[in-house]
């Protein structure tokens, strides 16, 4: 027994050394020193308590060649996973399930632009950015050398090729992209249009509404105070993306003369899609002449967000419509040819080959019509639509990318006006800029290029690629872009919201939120003139939501409340609801499901169950409701193929019935037991933890938040006839920065800075985040080395 108990014992001890090493030869290194091909000179790097980088360089060369590889090791297979979204080689990494995907990317022409782009940067010559970019990427491919490779390579038996600037512009490419709101919402508004007609349309939000709130402009003539073939549909295929997609965000800069400081406040938390790692990786940058603490996209060597001891910009989707679908005319002598007014033009065709793991390359054929790719091959809901072809006009693809230079001049900004000039030079996507100084400056810029277009186009409705009215007219001028620059009510913000009209009087069509969340903002800054860092946190975690308890009343001024006496608790708490997403709360439990089964009764039969999902996932529902559920002529309340004519009260009330059957069976009989804490749910997914069971390893679980779909602190999800709410979205990051005390800012991320799985900071901040704390983000070059949990010491190796 003993001999076998000492087998045992060695085992086990032999076991447990084994996974030691292992885990030593892929977790990240924060202490001793290291050598680093092509450095001048030495580079500290301080890493804090939660595993935030502070890099100390001589110069901006080696700060950069730092940053990347720094950057790779804590974020290299997130790095990855984006280029290769956007290079459309996912099926080459992960397997042939993702091939639906990059023949998606190929044909909406991600990385065919990444190519130009890449070109056009370089072409510039030896500009700060591309040697800062330089840099950064060989400091990238310096970690992928020689470096301690993350699990994930090891899991998937891959290694990771050399980063290059096609691969950066890629990512960027990815950015851009984004929340897909034209491809998920135009085709169902056309199907809408086409078999529906304008009696059902008038009782959506198509367009923003008059009752929507949107954001006030500010012209000034000056900018200073003072002189400083498809098998999916494409809500499934974008389930598939191993990389979160960017989704809103709120933004808000207060004036000192709103402050208790007198010095300008500056708050933004981006709403991206929950994640593990979050999207965002925080870096802290010193070299003489410059100071920087910046959140960075994983391959990208600049901030999107970020701030000096000067300036501070932030940033959140401007959610502007820069994506038009031209449904086209074939000339009937010659299919390879559209017709446009009495003119004939070409379609052209290339084939591109996608790599597969584990099989042949498949060669792909795109055509694309002057307007653009043809989509019907990668989009189902196209091809169910029409069998003509529909090109996707959009901005991104017209031109190279300039947004690497914009970001590089916006962190090393001087002065409002290199920050407003550098915004000009994003052409898409469309971006809000917030900006604030410590000379007292606040701003925004709505940053896109804007088109005019033709006067025969409805912006979200197919447009007939024949008709010469409705061809692309040109661009406006970005000095007429929406933008406030110092107004007298003292403080900027946006919110996915409608701007007002530009300069030229446009009232420019997007994808635009309601503008509720931009209204509670607006209100609560204007209410009084002492605000800080302390206060305002109040207002980045609140939950309210002031129109959902609005639609939940009216819910119950349609039904015989006597009819459901049994259940008058739970009618009460919606009755009683002051919009706060309490976790203890039933109001809420009750008003999503009932809210979920009385649009599933009035629009099933028109839309059909896909057509019900991807109105449940765009914007448009958010700004539909209330106009839905009020609108007197309504024609979605009647069941169509039914002899009797079906009436608003009645769709309500059978939903009520449904909605309180299915929660008796889920929570129990008691009503009081309904607390929207257990139907929520909080999980940060990582592309590997779709496999079981791998979920335990790479995602994160956090408690429960007070999910909510429009209140400030956006923790969004998707309505459902489970009764079970996951939170697939919400602030990325939350920062509060007063300029009265720069090193005094704070900031939270929703896991950790560290993808690695095996750095103990990959989930070190979740708790602070679900509870809605705060951690500081730390500037002071004394502090940082007082308080420094590993100092790593990079040195000039020979080459």
């Amino acid at each position: 027994m003993k001999k076998i108990l000492t087998i045992l014992g060695a085992f086990i001890l032999l076991l447990f050394a084994g996974l030691l090493i292992f885990i030593f030869l892929h977790s990240p290194q924060y202490d001793g020193e290291m050598k680093l091909k092509g450095l001048g000179d030495q580079v500290e790097v301080h890493f804090d308590k939660y595993g935030i980088p502070h890099i100390y360089a001589e110069n901006e060369t080696d700060a950069y060649r730092a940053m990347g590889y720094i950057h790779a090791q804590e974020r290299l297979f997130q790095l990855e996973m984006m280029r290769r979204v956007g290079s459309g080689t996912l099926a080459e990494f992960l397997g042939k399930d993702l091939l639906e995907v990059d023949q998606f990317f190929h044909t909406l022409g991600i990385p065919k632009h990444a190519k130009k782009s890449s070109a056009a940067f370089l072409a510039q010559g030896e500009t700060p950015w591309k040697k800062a970019a330089e840099a950064y990427i060989a400091g990238v491919n310096e970690f992928i050398e020689n470096g301690k490779l993350p699990v994930e390579y090891t899991l998937l038996g891959e290694k990771p090729r050399p980063y290059t600037f096609e691969d950066m512009h890629s990512i960027v490419g990815y950015m851009s992209f984004t929340f897909a709101m034209g491809l998920k919402t135009d085709p169902l508004v056309t199907k809408m249009a086409r078999e529906l007609g304008p009696d059902y349309m008038n009782s959506l939000s198509v367009q923003t509404l008059s009752e929507h709130h949107v954001i006030p402009v500010n012209y000034p003539d000056s900018l200073q105070k003072d002189s400083a073939t498809i098998r999916q549909n494409l809500t499934a295929l974008l389930e598939k993306l191993p990389a979160p997609l960017l989704e809103g965000s709120n933004a808000w800069v207060i004036s000192g003369s709103r402050t208790k400081s007198g010095k300008v406040l500056f708050n933004n938390d981006t709403h991206i899609g929950f994640a593990s790692p979050s999207v965002w990786f925080e870096a802290h940058i010193e070299y003489p002449g410059f100071s920087f603490y910046g959140n960075h996209l994983a391959g990208v060597p600049f901030g999107l967000v970020g701030h000096t001891r000067h300036h501070s910009i932030g940033l959140t989707m401007f959610e502007n419509d820069d994506q038009d679908f031209f449904e086209e005319k074939l000339n009937p002598s010659n299919p390879n040819e559209i017709l446009v007014g009495d003119s004939i033009f070409p379609i052209s065709s290339r084939k591109e080959l996608i790599k597969v793991k584990g099989q042949e390359p498949i060669e792909f054929e795109i055509r694309e019509t002057i307007h653009g790719p043809i989509m019907n091959p990668v989009v189902k809901e196209i091809a169910d639509l029409t069998s003509n072809p529909v090109a996707s006009w959009w901005v991104y693809i017209l031109e190279p990318t300039k947004a690497l230079e914009a970001i590089f001049k916006m962190n090393h900004a001087n002065s409002i006006q290199e920050v407003a000039d550098a915004a000009g030079l994003i052409h898409a996507p469309g971006l809000n800029i917030m900006y604030g100084d410590s000379i007292g400056n606040i701003a925004w810029w709505a940053a896109a290029k804007l088109p005019i277009r033709g006067e025969k186009v409805h912006s979200k409705i197919f447009a007939d690629g024949s008709d010469p009215a409705a061809q692309p007219k040109g661009w406006y001028p970005f000095t007429d872009n929406p933008q406030s620059i110092n107004p007298e009510i003292g403080f900027v913000a946006s919110a996915n919201n409608q701007p007002d009209s530009m300069r030229n009087g446009v009232f420019f069509p997007g994808y635009y939120y309601p503008g509720e969340r931009w209204n509670r903002i607006a209100k609560t800054i204007t209410s009084r003139d002492d605000w800080d860092q302390e206060s305002i946190q109040k207002l980045q975690l609140e939950t309210l939501n002031e129109v959902a308890p609005k639609n939940g009343q009216f819910l119950l001024s349609h039904i015989k409340q006597e009819d459901f006496s049994d259940y008058s608790d739970a009618l009460d708490a919606v009755q009683n609801w002051d919009g706060v997403h309490d976790l203890n709360s039933e109001a809420p439990t009750v008003y999503y499901k009932w809210l979920y089964h009385t649009l599933r009764l009035a629009m099933l039969d028109e839309l059909g169950e896909d057509g019900l999902k991807a109105y449940l996932e765009t914007f448009m529902m958010i700004r539909s409701t209330r106009h839905f559920l009020t609108h007197e002529d309504n024609r979605w309340w009647d069941t169509k193929g039914t002899d009797t004519k079906e009436t608003r009260e009645q769709i309500i009330t059978e939903a009520l019935k449904i909605s309180l059957d299915e929660l008796n069976a889920q929570f129990g009989k008691d009503s009081d037991d309904w607390e929207w804490e257990k139907a929520v749910s909080v999980e940060h997914p990582h592309p590997l933890g779709s496999q079981k069971p791998l979920d335990k390893i790479f995602n994160v679980k956090t408690d429960a938040v007070e999910a909510n779909e429009e209140a400030v602190n956006k923790l969004a999800f998707k309505l459902n006839g489970e009764g079970v709410y996951k939170v697939t979205s919400g602030p990325a990051m939350r920062i509060i920065l007063d300029f009265a005390d720069v090193e005094g800012s704070v900031s939270v991320l929703p896991t950790g800075n560290s993808g690695n799985r095996f750095s103990g900071h990959y989930a070190d901040q979740k708790n602070l985040y679900a509870k809605g704390k705060y951690r500081p983000q730390l500037m002071n070059e004394a502090e940082i080395k007082d308080k420094s949990k590993g100092k790593l010491l990079l040195v000039p190796a020979e080459d």
